[in-house]
Formats: C-alpha cells, sequence, structure tokens
C-alpha cells in the first residue's frame, strides 16, 4: 500500500444501502434477482420493461441498473443507449446469454458499466452490483465538485473564513461563539495542519476585541537568543546589536489577541515572564527598569500534549494552568471526511484564482485517490496537493494527485529495531551526532533541530533518552 494512504473499510453488503433497478421480462429471473439483492440489503426496484423502467421518476437516484438484454420492445442495447443520452449516473449492468459475447462487447463500448453471462453465481452479480455501487457514489462526489466550482460560493461552505458543514465542524463553531464572550486565556489544540490559527482568528474576530489587533508569534520558529526580544521588546543597549527601542508583541498586540503558536516551545524563564503578564497585565521590556502596562487576550496553540509535559517537568505546572483556561479542539480532516468535496472546490477555486487560469477538471482516478487518502498534514496538506494540480493542470484537466511523501516523519537519526553490538553502534554514532550539532549551536534547541532535520519534540525525546542537557552546551 501506498506510504501515506488510508484505505478505509469497505462498507459490509449488509450495511451497504441504495436502490437497485432490475429490468427483465422474464418475471422468474426477475423475483430471482430481486430477492438475491435484497437479502443483502439493497433496495429493489424491478421492472418488466425498458419502457417502464425509463419514466420511473427514481431512475436517476439509482445505485445502479441490471437489464437482461433480449426483451420485446426496447431491449437492454436500446435502454442503455437512452440512460447514456440522458447522462444519468447509475451504472448499467448488462445480463447476456450464452454466446452472446460479441453483443456484450458492443454494450461495454457504448458505455455499459459490466456484463455478466447467464447462468452466473449470485455472488458474481452481487460483486459487480457492488463496485458499480462504489462507482455511483463517486460519480455523485464528482457531479457535486464540478457544481460547486461552477456555482457555489465560500460563504455558502462554512462560517468564520472556514470552510466546513460536518456535525464536528459545526460543534467547533459554537464553541468559538463561547469563547469568544470570554477574555480569558485559551489553549487551542490540534494536529499539524488542520487550522489552529485559523480557530484564532475567528474567536478574534467575534470577540469585543475584534477591533484591536491580532498579532500571531511561532515560538518553535525563533532561536531562544531572540525569543524574550520578540515577546517582550528590549530598550536600546539591552544587548549586542540592540542599537534602536523595540516594542514587544505583547505591547504590539495590546487592545487585542496574542497568539502563541507552539507555546510547548516556549523556554521556563519565558514562561515565568508570561506568567506576570497574564496575571497582572504587566511587560517589562529586555534591559528595562520600567514595566509596561498592557490588555491583551492570550492565546496559545500547540499540537503537543502539554498535561504530559507538565508531568515531565517540561511545562511549569502553575504556567499551564493559568493558560488553559479555555481549550478547544480542531479535528483532523480524517474526522471530517464530509467537509472534503468543500474543501477540494474551495482550493480548487482559489488555487485557480492566483495562478489566473480557469478552474481545471479534477479526474475520477485522482478524486477517488483523493477521497481514500489519509491527509496526515490536514488542511494544508490539501491545499498544497490542490495548488500542484492546479499547476500541472493541461488542457483544462487538472494535474496529477501525488501524495505528501514528505509527512511520513523525519528521516534523519531514525534507528531500525535491531539489537545487539548494531544497535549500540548506532545509538553511540546518534548520540555523538546531536551533541556535535548541540555544540555548534551553544545549546539551542530550535536551531540545533533545524540543522538536524527533525523536530524540537523528537530531539528532546533522544536528548531525554541519552541524558543530554541543552544547559551543558552553552558557551
Amino acid at each position: 500500500m501506498h506510504r501515506g494512504h488510508c484505505i478505509p473499510m469497505r462498507e459490509t453488503d449488509e450495511q451497504v444501502k441504495g436502490v437497485v433497478v432490475v429490468v427483465d421480462d422474464d418475471e422468474a429471473a426477475r423475483v430471482s434477482v430481486a430477492q438475491m439483492l435484497r437479502l443483502r440489503s439493497y433496495a429493489v426496484q424491478a421492472f418488466s420493461s425498458a419502457e417502464a423502467a425509463l419514466v420511473w421518476p427514481g431512475l436517476p437516484d439509482a445505485e445502479c441498473i441490471i437489464t437482461d438484454v433480449k426483451m420485446p420492445g426496447m431491449d437492454g442495447e436500446g435502454l442503455l443507449a437512452e440512460v447514456m443520452r440522458r447522462g444519468l449516473l447509475p451504472p448499467v449492468i448488462i445480463i447476456t446469454g450464452h454466446g452472446d459475447v460479441t453483443m456484450a462487447v458492443r454494450c461495454l463500448k457504448a458505455g455499459a458499466y459490466d456484463f455478466v453471462e447467464k447462468p452466473f453465481e449470485p455472488d458474481v452479480l452481487v460483486a459487480c452490483v457492488k463496485r458499480a455501487t462504489e462507482t455511483t457514489a463517486l460519480r455523485r462526489e464528482a457531479k457535486e465538485l464540478r457544481h460547486r466550482l461552477e456555482v457555489l460560493s465560500p460563504e455558502e461552505d462554512g462560517r468564520f473564513g472556514m470552510v466546513g458543514r460536518s456535525r464536528i465542524v459545526q460543534d467547533m463553531y459554537e464553541q468559538i461563539e463561547v469563547l469568544a464572550r470570554s477574555d480569558a486565556p485559551v489553549i487551542i489544540t490540534g494536529e499539524t495542519g488542520v487550522g489552529k490559527e485559523l480557530v484564532a482568528r475567528a474567536i478574534h474576530i467575534q470577540s469585543r476585541r475584534a477591533d484591536g489587533p491580532f498579532v500571531p508569534l511561532n515560538a518553535g520558529a525563533l532561536p531562544e537568543s531572540t525569543l524574550e526580544s520578540e515577546l517582550f521588546g528590549h530598550i536600546r543597549g539591552a544587548f549586542t546589536g540592540a542599537e534602536s527601542e523595540r516594542a514587544g508583541k505583547l505591547v504590539t498586540a495590546s487592545g487585542g489577541t496574542l497568539l502563541l503558536d507552539e507555546i510547548e516551545s516556549i523556554p521556563e524563564y519565558a514562561q515565568v515572564r508570561l506568567l506576570r503578564v497574564v496575571e497582572d497585565g504587566l511587560v517589562q521590556p529586555m534591559g528595562g527598569d520600567q514595566p509596561q502596562q498592557v490588555d491583551v487576550r492570550l492565546m496559545a496553540a500547540t499540537k503537543a500534549d502539554l498535561r504530559e509535559m507538565v508531568q515531565q517537568g517540561r511545562m511549569r505546572a502553575d504556567f499551564y494552568h493559568r493558560i488553559a483556561v479555555l481549550t478547544i479542539e480542531v479535528p483532523p480532516l480524517r474526522e471530517r471526511r464530509e467537509d472534503l468535496g468543500l474543501l477540494v472546490s474551495h482550493f480548487f477555486k482559489h488555487a485557480a484564482a492566483r495562478n489566473g487560469v480557469p478552474v481545471p477538471e479534477v479526474t475520477e482516478k485522482d478524486l477517488a485517490s483523493m477521497f481514500r487518502h489519509c491527509w496526515p498534514g490536514n488542511i494544508r496538506e490539501l491545499r498544497n496537493s490542490v495548488e500542484r494540480m492546479v499547476i500541472a493542470a493541461h488542457a483544462g484537466i487538472a494535474g496529477p494527485f501525488v501524495p505528501d511523501e514528505g509527512l511520513a516523519g523525519p528521516r534523519l537519526l531514525s534507528l531500525p529495531a535491531t539489537s545487539g553490538h548494531l544497535r549500540d553502534e548506532m545509538e553511540r554514532t546518534e548520540r555523538t551526532v546531536i551533541e556535535g550539532a548541540l555544540r555548534q549551536n551553544n545549546g539551542e534547541i530550535t536551531v540545533t533541530a533545524q540543522a538536524l532535520g527533525i523536530s524540537r519534540r523528537a530531539l528532546y525525546e533522544r536528548m531525554r533518552k541519552y541524558g543530554l542537557e541543552k544547559k551543558d552546551f552553552r558557551a
């Protein structure tokens, strides 16, 4: 199986619902097929003629059509031709007698989904029907997607500038409204790429602080040597290179909201200083004597388990409990798959507009791959995939969907499950590499992790494994 894919379990026959149309002038054969399908939980609409089936109002919404070929009046080939002429979604399965293979091949070329030759085993026909119903579901997804790309506007897709109408997302919208009524600190949790900053912005825009600034700061992307200045500011001469006074993000966000992304990256000394800001609203710049009063709402975003970090001593308990007054979890894309069509439509529209091209058509094969993919990178991965498909579009057809192989996790310093002398040697090598990188970067975790090509969390885990402390590597 392709890495990064998640093929969902197929529904069992007992779980499958949908209408199958059976057309056969032979009553015994018609009743037999209908009974066989009903026993497997399909709803069946049976007709003795093609003409009767074609005037039935529910025909366009059926899952598939099973028809005998040789019938008085309009035969199976005529029924197939009319279904194709009308552009109906249900695939047509042809039942043929022995020796009619040439005719069956002709039907396939005319657009039939498949043919089953008499006499047939029940499981053969059921398997064919099951495949056909899956094809119908995919065709409906494609039809809805194309309709959305042509007609519907993003405002119909969700709320607060976010796209999604699934139950789990509707619950999140309600939480956003509740959290917006308060000024208390908020922790926003969720995997990488789920849209935590979008949720923070939505809370801010719905709050009484909407007219104030919204200031995001990614703590994990900053070296510890500059994080303090970015947060609290500094006066002139506070450190080498501080040639002028600078207001920190806490001051800049006064009257509004400060979002600290990757809050798990905040070192302990900064946690202590932030605790004071949360409790009394006082910000003291680096090198300064006079604290400044600010009015800022603090939001924190994280993909880590902060309670576990507290238990491990990697986050101060008083800091955690002060910022974890309110919490909201942003669901991963795999838990809101019913929103995928809306999101694909939304991103195709925007990507096409950015690149100055018409919205391309997505092939059913690529659409099927997208709906089966697990999306470990969540919304961000989906947006980037669609962007690549639009850029690679040719003759109005979107480029192929290619899953992001880079989301399988860090590859550097990844040890196989070996034992004995080989593993000992590899662990010694790994420890030596980490020690060298820490020493070269004066124990700064963010810079070291970037140099090694792994996450801060992965680096911390390896340092804990080998008993390494960052203070031991500071010059």
